[in-house]
């Protein structure tokens, strides 16, 4: 059986959510306060896993997801949908959309070529998009659209989310 560290879970989420990088050792260890020693350990646990990859390009070691490994996508999942916040939000008005995901300044709704939301939320910008608008966004390395699954939390359609991440990973 698979357990995660808060550790681990911390280096599964910064990988998820920084999928468009690419990450060292060193990268990892830096931007999350940790030992590169304590970030290479927990990087060979979860290759030994399947569950993350390492890439060597020239004299670089590239870790990124694994998401051929459906585990690894369903941690992805996982991660994309924890958080210590509270969100107040009456999602029900939300239910049109296929997923939704929101930081402290905008909710993203994920809606199909045919949905059209009318979502208004005091002091949030609202960006309804389609799959592949967003895909496109994130191929373009949109600041905006970065910056929300960066610092977002997934109210719903994790697996839609996730989907995103893997059509973006394999064009990258």
């Amino acid at each position: 059986m698979l357990s995660l560290s808060d550790n681990e879970f911390s280096v599964l989420s910064f990988l998820v959510r920084n999928f468009t990088e690419r990450l060292t050792i060193r990268n990892i260890a830096q931007r999350l306060n940790f030992s590169p020693a304590g970030v290479f350990n927990i990087l060979k646990k979860l290759e030994k896993q399947n569950i993350v990859a390492g890439q060597k390009l020239g004299t670089g070691l590239f870790y990124a997801i694994n998401f051929e490994n459906r585990i690894a996508e369903h941690l992805a999942a996982v991660v994309l949908l924890y958080s210590e916040e509270k969100i107040d939000l009456d999602i029900e008005k939300l239910k049109n959309a296929s997923a939704a995901i929101i930081d402290k300044k905008n909710l993203l709704l994920v809606v199909d070529n045919i949905t059209t939301l009318d979502v208004s939320i005091p002091n949030v910008d609202v960006v309804v998009k389609t799959e592949d608008e967003i895909i496109d966004l994130l191929r373009k390395k949109d600041s905006q659209m970065l910056q929300i699954l960066k610092k977002g939390i997934v109210l719903f359609g994790e697996d839609k989310i996730v989907e995103i991440i893997k059509n973006c990973v394999s064009r990258f």
